[in-house]
């Protein structure tokens, strides 16, 4: 048989090793509440302030990107402007080569006269 004391006995030693533990917790929460909390909230302020500065420099990539994409679209422009007028060009050689041909063949008629 048992009898009620042993059971007493045990609740009692379950209760202070319960509050033991409840102290070393709250003891623990205590210190983490001073020393950690407010560093994590020093970096989080940090953690913010390079996203702005991140958020800048995505803004000013962005830019300069537009700033230059203009730019390779006015180059290609007068590329294309350059390409064009060279064909002319072109036309006006081959022109002027024909002309000369044609006044070679002419020339060459006058003298054998």
């Amino acid at each position: 048989m048992t009898s009620p004391r042993p059971a007493q006995g045990r609740q009692l030693n379950i209760g202070v090793t319960f509050l033991a533990w409840l102290n070393i917790y709250q003891t623990l929460k205590q210190i983490v509440q001073d020393a950690v909390a407010p560093e994590i909230q020093g970096l989080k302020g940090e953690i913010q302030g390079i996203k702005g500065e991140i958020k800048g420099l995505s803004d000013r990539i962005d830019s300069l990107e537009k700033r230059l994409d203009n730019r390779i679209d006015g180059l290609e422009k007068r590329m294309d402007d350059f390409g064009r007028r060279m064909d002319g060009f072109e036309r006006q050689l081959e022109i002027a080569l024909d002309v000369r041909e044609r006044l070679a063949t002419v020339e060459a008629k006058l003298e054998h006269r």
